[in-house]
């Protein structure tokens, strides 16, 4: 499995089984929420992991300054902090529903005994957190040095869902509001509306409705 295509390090679809992860999803016990609300409470399920049934996650970081720092996206098959199963403290990162979301709890210890039994998955484990570390140190480097623009186009190659193409044109893997967008890049929204504009009168991407689309090799 190639991690590369996918928007920063936090995605997990395609890791485990996918008779595995249909087992879980059925027999597991569903929590529903709605669009805008943090899952999950603090402290809450401490002995347990989500595993997102349906809808799109916003994973983000709240500077000291109070500014979110959004730095992924997950999505139906994907878990929420996937590490938090092997960290003995609790993670920074907060997680938001970005849509209404319905997630599954299953406990820590199945996840480890499936891992347990299973080495290559273990060894996927491995390579996974290993592709998240790099990812982490060039998306970091991207916010700290990269212009806005460029932090906007390296976003969108992020983004962009290599499933879905037509004629030429590929779209980005979720809608998004141009201030998430601009939580992503570190930049104000009236910044990203005024970039998103020149990007679309150059051709390089287009807006039909709510989805942002992207011209093959035009972001380089």
């Amino acid at each position: 499995m190639s991690y590369n295509d996918q928007l920063f390090p936090i995605k997990t679809e395609g890791l485990f089984p996918r008779d595995c992860i249909d087992e879980w999803m059925n027999c597991e016990e569903e929590f529903n929420f709605k669009k805008g609300d943090i899952i999950p409470e603090l402290g809450k399920f401490k002995d347990k992991i989500y595993l997102i049934k349906k809808g799109s996650v916003s994973v983000f970081h709240i500077h000291v300054d109070g500014k979110e720092c959004i730095v992924g996206l997950l999505s139906s098959g994907d878990f929420i902090n996937l590490l938090g199963i092997f960290a003995q403290k609790e993670s920074s990162m907060v997680f938001k529903a970005l849509t209404e979301v319905t997630v599954v709890a299953i406990k820590k210890e199945k996840i480890k005994k499936k891992i347990e039994d299973t080495p290559t998955l273990a060894i996927n484990l491995l390579s996974y957190f290993s592709c998240e570390f790099q990812e982490i140190v060039e998306t970091l480097a991207q916010i700290a040095y990269g212009k806005v623009e460029e932090r906007l186009i390296f976003l969108f190659n992020k983004l962009a869902f290599n499933k879905d193409i037509e004629d030429g044109w590929c779209p980005i893997s979720c809608s998004l509001t141009h201030q998430d967008i601009a939580g992503m890049v570190g930049s104000t929204r009236e910044t990203v509306t005024l970039l998103i504009n020149k990007l679309i009168q150059t051709g390089i991407i287009r807006q039909d409705k709510d989805r942002i689309w992207v011209k093959l090799g035009k972001l380089n």
